[in-house]
């Protein structure tokens, strides 16, 4: 796993939901129903400014090309958010699934807001979830979160779960990595990360 430079950072991003659920349309016209698969991931697409040739483009070409096919990691842009003092959160306990999330070891009290990005850590890599609701963590430091996509993996129990600095992981989307070379020898470069699982 490749972990791209923090600097110089995107100065733009488009991020998505990969979606593998679907809709039954009924051939005489019934209701139609959303069928739900598991598996949605997220994938986002960044674009750098231009780095200077010498040293950060340098640096990043040849990260991005180890990561076409060792993977990449880089941080999830949380733009003007600040997620505040949530403590060192962790799952709170093993074999979870669905769409549930119990965490531990959060700052009594801290809210969890709508929309609010993190990753969680298992052996196998990170996943970027977000929260449905809003939610606020007990006097002992624990929370059930509604999240966005379901859980594709079983938790461990202790996995860290990354709400200061969540962090995107997989691989470069795409056949081929290219960049582009001015005359005032600057490098650009935009590509696409989509999660494995």
């Amino acid at each position: 796993m490749i972990e791209l430079p923090e600097w110089p950072a995107p100065n733009g991003a488009t991020a998505y939901l990969v979606d593998f659920g679907g809709f039954l349309v009924p051939l005489l016209g019934g209701r139609v129903q959303r069928l739900d698969r598991m598996g949605n991931r997220h994938r986002l697409s960044v674009s750098l400014p231009p780095l200077g040739s010498e040293k950060d483009g340098r640096i990043f070409v040849q990260r991005l090309k180890r990561g076409k096919t060792e993977g990449v990691r880089m941080e999830y842009p949380l733009l003007s958010f600040r997620p505040g003092l949530c403590g060192q959160p962790v799952v709170n306990g093993a074999d979870q699934g669905g769409r549930l999330l119990k965490l531990r070891n959060l700052t009594p009290n801290y809210g969890i807001r709508e929309g609010q990005p993190f990753a969680l850590v298992q052996p196998e890599g990170r996943y970027v979830y977000s929260v449905d609701l809003a939610a606020v963590a007990d006097a002992a430091g624990t929370a059930t979160v509604q999240i966005t996509p379901m859980l594709r993996a079983p938790t461990i129990d202790g996995g860290v779960a990354e709400f200061t600095r969540p962090m995107i992981e997989g691989f470069i989307k795409g056949d081929e990595i290219g960049w582009e070379m001015s005359l005032a020898h600057d490098i650009g470069l935009s590509f696409e990360i989509e999660e494995y699982a």
